[in-house]
């Protein structure tokens, strides 16, 4: 049974299915473009809220309120074989919203080339607005009601200072484990921020791969990610760094490290991710 007709009846009705004839910018020098992908989902996993909701053109909240975000809090990919495609290869990807409540959405997507898994990757996202305009550090979170109704109730969920809940990846501890330090990443609000003035969560792991590079050079150009997981708990404000401190395996046909992401203002954490590369 192919891969298509397996995911074909798999999730809820409201899913999504399409193709890309991968060209320049969806690949990078090792197969598909990481960073595109996340982009990517995250927009199918908008327009697949949209669509539960009927609000595809006019977002969420009423006028003169806040807008009202999905914020991403864990996102995950396992599977991976993204270097496995290359120019022109046909990438087919099938998205399905498997959870919706008032608080929280979950989407799954699973990617395939040549009817071979390229990345199953899981999404959840939960509802948040500023309590004070243009101020990323006033987030919180929202509950958004009447899944189909024009105009959805809101109701502020119970007093949280960060827009996310505070829970934290398990520790993974790997074999042979090394320090490797803390990299100072400068954020560009032209390049990481997206239109709602937040730092997009694509940008959270742009800065991990970049950590990554500053630390183990030339060698992590030779690695794919086969899986990566992360857990988001707030936002900054544009101005600020982004400290990754980062702990690593040794390098050898598998590579696996983990971070730790924090402003530079008051080492507030901002998210955790885990990656497993495999050389390429």
């Amino acid at each position: 049974m192919s891969l298509h007709m397996r995911l074909a009846g798999a999730g809820s009705p409201l899913s999504d299915a399409s193709s890309y004839t991968l060209g320049m910018p969806h690949l990078c020098p090792n197969g598909l473009s990481e960073n595109w992908l996340w982009k990517e989902l995250g927009h199918r996993h908008w327009n697949l809220i949209a669509k539960a909701y009927g609000r595809a053109a006019t977002g969420f909240g009423s006028v003169g309120d806040q807008p009202i975000y999905a914020a991403f809090r864990d996102i995950s990919l396992h599977g991976g074989d993204l270097g496995g495609v290359r120019e022109n290869d046909s990438l087919d990807v099938r998205s399905t919203l498997t959870h919706l409540s008032e608080t929280r959405v979950v989407s799954r997507h699973v990617a395939a080339c040549r009817d071979r898994l390229t990345a199953d990757v899981e999404m959840t996202s939960i509802f948040v607005r500023r309590e004070a305009e243009g101020v990323n550090r006033s987030i919180t979170r929202v509950r958004i009601a009447g899944a189909g109704s024009a105009e959805p109730s809101l109701e502020t969920m119970p007093a949280q200072p960060a827009y996310l809940c505070h829970e934290t990846l398990a520790d993974d501890m790997f074999v042979d484990e090394l320090e490797l330090g803390t990299k100072a990443i400068t954020m560009c609000p032209h390049l990481d921020f997206n239109g709602a003035g937040l730092l997009y969560f694509s940008s959270f792991i742009a800065a991990v791969d970049r950590a990554e590079w500053h630390f183990v050079g030339q060698r992590s150009g030779l690695f794919s990610t086969r899986r990566r997981q992360a857990r988001f708990h707030a936002n900054i404000e544009v101005g600020e760094d982004v400290y990754v401190h980062m702990f690593a395996s040794k390098v050898g046909v598998h590579y696996q490290h983990r971070a730790r992401l924090s402003t530079s203002v008051d080492d507030r954490l901002l998210a955790e991710v885990v990656t497993h590369r495999i050389m390429s």
